[in-house]
């Protein structure tokens, strides 16, 4: 399994829209992880990985200079 990392800076968004089963794994940095109706803040730090678990919006956001893949 080969995916190809997404980076981000500090502050920046990633958007994802009907993910719900997507696996997020941090590689680098810090992300939060916020799900539309879905009152957890999930932080995710180098190695953690997140499952999206709700329909509709959810954002990636860097808390510091992170890299992640998505899988399913």
């Amino acid at each position: 399994l080969n995916l190809a990392a997404t980076p981000l800076t500090r502050g920046q968004l990633h958007r994802l829209q009907d993910a719900r089963g997507r696996l997020v794994l941090c590689l680098s940095g810090t992300l939060w992880l916020t799900q539309q109706g879905d009152p957890r803040d999930i932080v995710l730090e180098a190695g953690d990985e997140g499952r999206i678990d709700q329909e509709g919006l959810s954002i990636l956001s860097a808390l510091s200079n992170a890299r992640f893949v998505l899988s399913h």
